[in-house]
């Protein structure tokens, strides 16, 4: 005969190991999709073209978290001197070399 904590105890872990694979399960899913959709392995991400500029990609950040609903503003910032990025600048001005 379970006490009430040990079947509460029980209950919480059988739901939990039960949450944990569905959630992996919709993660492995959607990574599968995604590769898919990406044509490979080899281009996961989407491109940036030469022409992008800052504010583009202001505009892109915003629109896929939805930050306009919620007053954020995105700062895009010189990784060396810190200061800020023109939003007319060119995003391939900033590139950084991989080493």
């Amino acid at each position: 005969m379970l006490t009430q904590t040990q079947a509460v105890k029980r209950l919480h872990r059988t739901h939990r190991r039960s949450i944990e694979k569905l959630l992996k399960n919709a993660y492995q899913e959607g990574y599968d999709a995604g590769l898919a959709r990406a044509r490979g392995a080899g281009r996961r991400g989407r491109t940036i073209r030469a022409d992008a500029t800052v504010e583009g990609l202001v505009r892109l950040i915003d629109r896929h978290f939805g930050l306009d609903r919620y007053a954020f503003e995105v700062r895009v910032v010189h990784g060396g001197s810190g200061r800020r990025v023109p939003s007319r600048d060119l995003l391939s001005r900033y590139r950084i070399e991989p080493d």
